[in-house]
């Protein structure tokens, strides 16, 4: 990035957090978190620094304002302190990352765009991600109440999830890894979803007759039989088998059944699927699990290698909610679980105006933002309204115009 844009985007920031309540950008208990800056270029470049109140850390912001600011999900006796063993852990909040860039989306492998960029589709699927690890998860399987949970927008492609309960504060990093690979599917056998089981039928002679059929899970099994069973449901009714991954033949060899698979579903009878090999029967199962299944930030239903992340890295740092995000200019939104549906990050999460901005744009794919469509540009001059020159100078796709 050239100084002018950086002193234009820094100035706008600066800007940004002086009408800023301190006690907004604070996260709780704050003299025990430890806090990460970062560049243009890095977006974590400097850690170990603390702050004794929220008024602390707001003048840091004005003086020595950042391109992005994290905090620590832990919480230490001493924060500033380092290497990490001196600082003397005591608890962290349990915390999920969902990031459209661990998704399957369309929208990327048909190359509708490159991986970086966020349209509204990317958007739209995570936060339905997000909904489901929430209404899916954990309220129904782990008993959290929505008022326990702590919903952030990232300010870029993803949400974080915040659970700050006694009962989980003290959890080692591997207790969280079991709580994620649970959420993510990892590690269930789909042969183990179905089983063979007899039936009796009388027949219209008197006689009883006995035959094998295909017993699975119903709709009010618990855990993980029960999702399964009320997710293929949906994926029915919602004509979206295919969508998931579900062999085309097979797809609509149920849509053509559907009444009758339902019903028997319902009762736990997956043998309305008729002529399913044991191989077509697993890779449903598996299809299903991975539909069912939420993908957290280094986890997935394929039951892979994951990375370190945040959920069991009990010294991660993570977006500050409040702050502003420097890859779009957007804010690290906080919002009530009961709101998740209905927010639209490119909307609500909107902090600068519409003052005019000349700009260079190089490759630009068409984009929405407080409530405007622009491009797309390649290669050419725009006048854009500050939030949208914002965003792409933040995503590198923008220069300010030079004067000739």
């Amino acid at each position: 990035m050239e100084i002018k844009e950086e002193q234009f985007i820094l100035g706008l920031f600066r800007s940004y957090y002086s009408k800023c309540e301190a006690e907004s950008l604070a996260p709780p208990k704050i003299a025990r978190r430890e806090f990460g800056l970062g560049s243009w270029v890095k977006k974590i470049e400097s850690r170990h620094l603390s702050f004794a109140t929220p008024a602390d850390l707001k003048s840091y912001l004005l003086r020595n304002t950042p391109f992005y600011i994290s905090f620590s999900s832990a919480y230490y006796e001493f924060p500033d302190r380092r290497p990490m063993p001196r600082k003397n852990w005591q608890a962290a909040d349990l915390i999920f990352d969902l990031d459209a860039d661990e998704l399957d989306l369309s929208c990327l492998s048909s190359g509708e765009h490159a991986k970086g960029w966020v349209c509204d589709k990317c958007l739209s699927t995570v936060r339905d991600e997000t909904l489901k690890l929430i209404e899916e998860f954990l309220v129904p399987d782990f008993g959290f109440s929505k008022s326990e949970l702590n919903v952030n927008f990232s300010g870029n492609r993803g949400y974080h999830v915040h659970v700050r309960k006694d009962s989980v504060m003290q959890l080692t990093g591997w207790a969280r890894k079991e709580i994620a690979d649970y959420i993510a599917g990892t590690g269930l056998n789909p042969d183990s979803i179905f089983t063979y089981g007899k039936e009796h039928v009388e027949t219209e002679t008197g006689r009883t007759k006995m035959f094998e059929s295909l017993k699975g899970p119903r709709p009010d099994s618990p855990g993980w039989q029960g999702r399964i069973a009320r997710r293929f449901i949906q994926l029915v009714k919602e004509g979206k088998l295919e969508q998931a991954g579900i062999e085309s033949a097979l797809a609509k060899k149920i849509t053509k059944n559907s009444e009758s698979i339902l019903e028997g579903i319902s009762l736990g009878n997956w043998d309305r699927i008729k002529g399913l090999t044991l191989p077509q029967k697993t890779a449903l199962a598996q299809k299903i699990i991975q539909s069912a299944a939420v993908n957290i930030e280094g986890f997935g239903a394929s039951g892979g290698e994951v990375d370190a992340g945040v959920t069991f890295d009990v010294s991660k740092l993570i977006r500050l909610p409040g702050s502003i995000h420097g890859e779009t200019g957007l804010a690290a939104k906080k919002l009530p679980a009961n709101d998740l549906a209905k927010f639209d990050p490119m909307k609500d999460a909107v902090i600068f105006g519409n003052s005019p901005v000349v700009v260079k744009c190089s490759s630009v794919p068409k984009f929405h933002i407080a409530n405007q469509e622009f491009g797309p540009f390649e290669n050419q001059e725009a006048t854009l309204p500050e939030c949208a020159a914002v965003y792409l100078i933040c995503k590198k796709r923008a220069t300010l115009k030079r004067e000739s």
